[in-house]
């Protein structure tokens, strides 16, 4: 968003305000009106360049209803298209709580008006969750623009595209392993961290040992040798982060490192028992199987992502 709040107070006529653009689809509440007309009226928040109301309409009310012909006001800069943004974090942060509802309905519209900001962006405005935020995006009955980047809530414009940015990257590395980071994050229009972090791991990739070779076999058929076994590479991964120190000297890593410990013996048991299962039972059992799996997989999709944004950060 861009504009602010102007410190000074100014006491300006009621009657030259236009209401707000209310994010409360009720519309105001009698009885709070009421309850503000007992106090000293606080300063409403009113845009300068349409004299629109974007915080304080009870408040607004309840100086009428005093019959008062002025109430203190502080002007707000910036363009009318953020005035109803403005309005909603105002009501998010202090007076009347907004509802569920209302605030569901405001990233809704949010997203019709500002289709580049972010989930985390909304939420933060809303005081909704960024997951719910995505949710009324996928669901809003009005289609949503779909531009190619998004700003997030530090005010950062990030591309949607970034995994074909990324491959981009890497061509453009795979051609010119000389250029800079600078340089290669321009042509791919990626950040210059996500160009050093690309560069990583392709260095990692080039010095990865390479597959075993394939064995031709008496009957000339060409066989490569069987990869070791899950159980023994799980066994290798959890020794390997049993010996890292932000693991192991951590009380949250000592406690995934448990974790991680009592899955692998339950995997190794689940094949053992594969033959005691009656065949009546087997796709109950499957059934359970495949959803663990996902679960799992969800985890690990999870963690992809995560490991994407502190990238990307």
């Amino acid at each position: 968003m861009t504009g602010g709040a102007c410190p000074t107070v100014h006491l300006v006529p009621t009657d030259s305000l236009l209401a707000a653009d209310s994010p409360r689809l009720g519309g105001l509440s009698r009885e709070h009106v009421e309850v503000l007309a007992q106090r000293a009226i606080e300063p409403v928040l009113v845009h300068r360049g349409t004299m629109r109301v974007v915080d304080g309409m009870h408040r607004l009310h309840a100086a009428r209803l005093r019959g008062e012909t002025e109430i203190p006001v502080r002007f707000l800069e910036g363009p009318a298209g953020e005035v109803f943004i403005h309005s909603v974090s105002a009501n998010v942060s202090h007076g009347l709580p907004l509802t569920l509802k209302d605030r569901k309905a405001a990233a809704g519209r949010i997203l019709t008006t500002h289709p580049d900001l972010s989930d985390r962006a909304i939420a933060r405005i809303t005081g909704l969750s960024p997951k719910t935020v995505s949710a009324v995006r996928r669901t809003s009955p009005e289609e949503i623009p779909q531009p190619e980047v998004r700003v997030g809530a530090d005010g950062r414009a990030r591309p949607l595209d970034a995994a074909r940015r990324r491959e981009v990257a890497v061509a453009f590395l795979a051609e010119h392993p000389g250029a800079t980071l600078s340089e290669v994050a321009a042509s791919a229009g990626v950040s210059i961290s996500t160009a050093g972090a690309i560069r990583q791991r392709l260095r990692r990739d080039e010095q990865a040992p390479p597959p075993r070779p394939a064995l031709v076999t008496e009957a000339g058929r060409c066989e490569r040798p069987a990869p070791p076994p899950a159980g023994d590479l799980r066994e290798q991964r959890i020794a390997t982060l049993a010996k890292d120190p932000s693991l192991r000297f951590t009380e949250s890593g000592r406690a995934l490192l448990r974790w991680l410990n009592k899955r692998a013996p339950d995997l190794e048991a689940g094949q053992q028992l594969i033959a005691a299962v009656p065949v009546h039972c087997a796709v109950a059992v499957a059934d359970l199987a495949n959803s663990y799996a996902r679960e799992w997989q969800r985890f690990a999709s999870d963690l992809d992502r995560a490991l994407g944004d502190m990238v990307e950060h």
